[in-house]
């Protein structure tokens, strides 16, 4: 089918050299982007979750309603169990968390599928309490980051979606 004749929801924009690229590993900038578009995602889910939290207390008690009061590191922990449980369901099921959607990554186990769910839980855990470790992609051969030489994953660019 030409390009010209598909519907224009169907048209995806890819970069250049994506053939090129396709299921090579991917670098620290598109990780880092993805990161961070992921912990977007974790911080929207822990505002959302505070306003319905709010929105029930007000629901309760419209007299006497007060904003939560919440201490910084209760926030916190909320927001890196959200972001640990975030990543690891969707490198579960797809290997591709919203971030890595968003960039054209995908995280692979050694047969090249969707780590399984251990694994994407000791990765995720590892993001997210040492992030740190991601930027080891730029410095190693392999362009592997700590977490991914724990877990043995890879995160490659793959712009196709999978059936």
């Amino acid at each position: 089918m030409n390009v010209a004749d598909r519907p224009p929801h169907a048209v995806r924009v890819l970069p250049q050299d994506a053939a090129t690229r396709q299921g090579t590993r991917a670098g620290v900038v598109s990780r880092t982007l993805a990161m961070v578009v992921d912990g977007a995602y974790a911080v929207a889910g822990v505002a959302i979750g505070y306003g319905l939290w709010a929105g029930f207390r007000l629901l309760r008690g419209p007299r006497t309603f007060a904003w939560p009061q919440v201490s910084f590191a209760v926030l916190a922990t909320v927001a890196l169990v959200v972001a640990a449980l975030l990543l690891t369901a969707t490198w579960t099921s797809t290997g591709r968390s919203p971030g890595a959607r968003l960039m054209g990554l995908r995280v692979i186990d050694r047969e090249g599928s969707p780590p399984r769910l251990w694994r994407s839980l000791v990765r995720a855990v590892t993001c997210v309490v040492f992030p740190l470790g991601l930027f080891w992609s730029a410095a190693s051969k392999r362009n592997a980051s700590l977490q991914d030489l724990l877990v043995r994953t890879s995160v490659i660019y793959d712009w196709h979606e999978r059936a």
